[in-house]
């Protein structure tokens, strides 16, 4: 299986392993493979592990057989001894108890001692001088080589000569003549007879020391080659070990480079070990990248297609204003094709507020703007900066690759010209509307004059229609300011003013109309108020007075619209460091949760019955809410059913500077 669109991964990962490559080639010796890494490895333990075990055994065995080597010369040197004692007693004298010279019998002496036991035999007179000395093979020696060989020191020979009981001693030879550490030792007693007059010294030393010496060659040599044949096994197991590591490592290497290329093939899992685990698990996770890498082909294919069949131009640019993409509208609207990738939109034919709304984005995060062409062309920007790569991100490859922007521009030209047509008409019917209903409006005043000659029904319909002329006269001058807002021929007239003295004149404009539906106004700091006011000090800010009051009267004239007889209308003021918030608050019907959303829509009307009972346009909360806005205010609103219904205009104490621009969008 072949994913054909995997192309940039699958070039990334030979990017990688190319730079792998180039770091390889900075080092002048070659680098081990894993397999030979693996291979040394177990040799160098093995062959460590063999050396240690064979000098310890070589030295163990050593020690041993040197050790029972001094303890049979000690027995056997004991037992000559005796020999050499008994020898001597028969020599002496019987009648005077003496021995004669020790030359005349030294030679005979030592044959009778080193013949029986097989060692070698070295006497030494009483005067320090050699006078006999045998080997363990029977063959007579010269007295004064051997004792050269031995290179006993004359102070131990006094001392042994010397000592009390017939006691000898073991003597090590220390360094022999070729000037190397010896292992060797000789044992050294007294020669004496029965009543302990000394006769000289006796040197005895085994003659099977070179067996030893030759037996300890052969276990060394067996030794290394034990070390020699276990390293040699150890290198052919562990070549094999390697092999079967290194296998599965290599398949898995080569099956990622297939991954990153879009063959999403498996790899043969061959056992239960830790190395088919790590099969098994690469064999899910290409199967998961494949899942994946489809979903987000699929994901492109739906972008793609959504971007192609977009009416909106949209461009993305890096963080030089670099085209990176752009969809056929952008052509279409902008002329940015795909001849323009890399280039810099400001070397294109873009409109420069487009360019304007782009850099804004760069500088604030998101721009909004409606951009007014050459040619008649209205088009909408709006603009926003894409998110960089983590900084903290240690191999992010391209830094840069995350930053830039995205701009999005649309053609409302049709939809001005269709909203200022609206607003024309809008206005036109309205002008129009003002003189006939204004003449109407005196023809009824004229009939009401004579209200005393009309009969009760004729009296009734009079009242019907001045309330109906009314309504549609409000409607008109409704229609007309939301005509004025539209056209951006709405201004305000902004001045400090004195918020107490605005609700109070409101509150005095709508107080008859609330007597008549018997709904009570209570203000905080107005002529009707009966409790203390919220606000200690008089509440000011700089705003349209006149606007104001409209949508005060808008609030409170809703609020008595929507209440029922005996209910209560609360206005208070509410003051902070920033703003002023004027708070209408009735116990009405309220409004139904789903209806807020919608509440300041033109021509929205929750209770459609009770509005045309009572002359409701559904204007005159979108008026008051444009009203409050274009003072950089807000209006908001709390309402639950049958408890009453919570207005808060919200004023800034300073206005902040809107364009009519910023206003429209």
């Amino acid at each position: 299986m072949r994913d054909p669109n995997a192309n940039s991964f699958g070039a990334s990962v030979r990017a990688y392993f190319s730079q792998v490559a180039k770091r390889r080639r900075r080092y002048p010796l070659p680098r081990l493979s894993f397999r030979a890494r693996v291979f040394a490895a177990l040799v160098g333990i093995s062959a460590t592990t063999s050396l240690v075990l064979g000098l310890v055994l070589y030295y163990f065995a050593e020690d041993r057989l040197l050790a029972e080597e001094r303890a049979s010369l000690v027995q056997r040197s004991r037992t000559a001894n005796a020999g050499a004692g008994l020898f001597l007693e028969g020599l002496r004298n019987p009648e005077d108890g003496t021995f004669p010279a020790p030359e005349s019998y030294a030679e005979e002496l030592v044959q009778s001692v080193a013949d029986p036991t097989g060692l070698e035999v070295l006497y030494v007179g009483t005067d320090g001088n050699p006078l006999a000395a045998r080997d363990g093979k029977r063959h007579p020696l010269s007295p004064d080589e051997a004792y050269e060989q031995l290179g006993l020191d004359e102070e131990v020979l006094e001392r042994t000569e010397g000592a009390s009981g017939g006691e000898g001693r073991l003597v090590s030879l220390g360094d022999d003549a070729k000037g190397e550490s010896s292992s060797r030792y000789v044992a050294v007693w007294p020669l004496s007879g029965a009543d302990g007059t000394a006769r000289g010294v006796l040197v005895y030393s085994s003659s099977e020391e070179d067996g030893l010496a030759q037996t300890l060659s052969f276990l060394r040599y067996g030794i290394l080659g034990a070390i020699g044949t276990s390293v040699l096994l150890a290198g052919v197991g562990s070549s094999i070990l390697a092999r079967q590591i290194a296998r599965p490592l290599a398949e898995t290497r080569d099956a990622a480079i297939r991954v990153a290329s879009g063959d999403y093939s498996f790899v043969p899992v061959k056992g239960n070990d830790e190395l088919g685990e790590m099969a098994r698990a690469f064999n899910y996770m290409a199967g998961e990248l494949e899942h994946y890498v489809g979903e987000i082909q699929r994901q492109k294919s739906h972008l793609e297609a959504v971007l192609e069949a977009s009416p909106e131009a949209l461009i993305v640019t890096d963080e030089r204003e670099r085209v990176t993409m752009a969809n056929p509208a952008a052509a279409r609207m902008l002329s940015v094709g795909p001849a323009s990738f890399g280039r810099r939109l400001s070397e294109l034919e873009v409109p420069e507020p487009v360019l304007t709304c782009l850099r804004e984005a760069f500088a604030t995060g998101a721009a909004v703007r409606e951009v007014e062409a050459e040619g008649e062309k209205i088009y909408w920007a709006y603009a926003a900066r894409m998110s960089a790569h983590d900084e903290d991100e240690p191999h992010a490859m391209d830094r840069s690759a995350g930053r830039g922007a995205i701009l999005a521009v649309r053609d409302i030209t049709e939809h001005r010209l269709l909203e200022r047509s609206k607003t024309d008409f809008v206005s036109d019917v309205s002008h129009e509307l003002r003189t006939p209903l204004t003449t109407i409006q005196s023809a009824v005043d004229l009939i009401e004059r004579a209200r005393e000659r009309l009969d009760p029904l004729e009296h009734r319909a009079l009242e019907l229609a001045d309330q109906e002329l009314k309504r549609i006269r409000g409607m008109v001058e409704e229609l007309l300011i939301l005509a004025q807002m539209d056209s951006r021929q709405y201004s305000l007239e902004l001045a400090p003013t004195d918020l107490d003295e605005v609700i109070r004149n409101a509150v005095r404009s709508i107080e008859a109309k609330a007597e008549r539906f018997g709904i009570e106004i209570h203000y905080a700091r107005g002529a009707s108020a009966v409790t203390a006011g919220i606000c200690e000090e008089a509440p000011r800010c700089v705003c349209d007075s006149q606007k104001i009051y409209q949508v005060l009267i808008n609030l409170l004239d809703n609020a008595i619209k929507y209440s029922d007889p005996s209910a209560r209308v609360d206005v208070s003021v509410l003051e902070d460091t920033d703003s002023v918030t004027v708070r209408v608050s009735d116990t009405g019907v309220g409004i139904p949760e789903e209806d807020l959303p919608n509440l300041f829509d033109r021509f929205y009307r929750v209770n459609k019955d009770r509005s045309r009972a009572t002359g409701g346009s559904g204007l005159g909360l979108a008026i008051s809410k444009q009203i409050v806005e274009l003072h950089g205010g807000r209006l908001s609103v709390r309402s639950q059913v049958n408890v009453g219904s919570t207005f808060d205009v919200r004023l800034p104490k300073v206005p902040l500077p809107r364009s009519a621009s910023s206003y429209a969008l």
